[in-house]
Order: C-alpha cells, then sequence, then structure tokens
C-alpha cells in the first residue's frame, strides 16, 4: 500500500514536513550510509524526488523508492546508464525518461541512489513499477508488492 503526493513549487523538506504532520507523524528522520532518509521508530517508508517545478513523495508500509523527470532525452546518456538491450527499445525521449525513471526509483528503493550504478539496473527485467504521467512528467514508484 502506497500514497502518492505532488506538489508544485514546494521544497522536498516542506513537502516531507507537511505529509508528516498531516500523518501525525513525529519521530526522527536519520539517514543510511548513503544519505537515504527513514523515520527512526516508525513502519511508514518515504522517499523524496523533484524534477522542474515538482515535488514527488511517496510514503508506504514497505520500502519505496521515486523519481519524478521531465521528459528529455539527455546526449550520451544511453551509453552510460543503459544496457545493450534497453538502447535497443529507446526510441525517443518519452522511451528514454520512462527508463530512467524505473533505473532511479529502484535504486533509491535499495537505499543505495545512482551510487549503485544505473547501468546496473536492467528494467527489462525487474518489474513492480508503477508508473504516472503528469504534463510533461513521469514518475515512477518502485517497491514489492505496492497496490
Amino acid at each position: 500500500m502506497y500514497k502518492l503526493y505532488l506538489e508544485k513549487n514546494i521544497t522536498s523538506k516542506d513537502l516531507l514536513a507537511k505529509v508528516l504532520k498531516e500523518n501525525n507523524i513525529h519521530d526522527k528522520i536519520v539517514y543510511n550510509e548513503y544519505g537515504k532518509p527513514y523515520l527512526k521508530n516508525n513502519a511508514i517508508y518515504f522517499n523524496i524526488s523533484h524534477s522542474g517545478i515538482y515535488t514527488a513523495l511517496v510514503i508506504a508500509n514497505t520500502e519505496v523508492g521515486i523519481d519524478i523527470e521531465r521528459i528529455q532525452m539527455p546526449k550520451n546518456a544511453l551509453l552510460h546508464i543503459c544496457t545493450e538491450e534497453e538502447r535497443k527499445l529507446i526510441n525517443n525521449a518519452d522511451d528514454f525518461t520512462l527508463m530512467w525513471v524505473k533505473k532511479e526509483s529502484y535504486v533509491k528503493y535499495l537505499g543505495m541512489g545512482i551510487s549503485y550504478g544505473l547501468k546496473n539496473v536492467d528494467t527489462i527485467k525487474i518489474k513492480d513499477f508503477i508508473i504516472k504521467k503528469v504534463g510533461n512528467y513521469y514518475i515512477s514508484i518502485y517497491g514489492k508488492n505496492l497496490k
């Protein structure tokens, strides 16, 4: 189970504070060795991402990762983040951005961020992504058994 919060023109810190207050959560935020934030004494998990005017936050009852990106096709990025099989599936900026948000939400779910290596994430083999499109942005949420 998860809940997505998406707001314009708000910082990650302010959106998190607002959502925690709305849900009556007053736990201290701690960080793992890669910088992923957690609630110290709570069984609620969260993750945050921002791009352009949007900040996206997801809370869940299990480990979770989220990414939001404006649809674009950065030059040379295909070689650095995609497997050979993934590169064959990318025909335009939509395809690229969708693959990017999947990769990033997955490594954030792992708690390691991009230090894990985006090329190590094969979005063809990994399933369970929840994908949303808002205007010119894609959002990917990754977690086990999210509904």
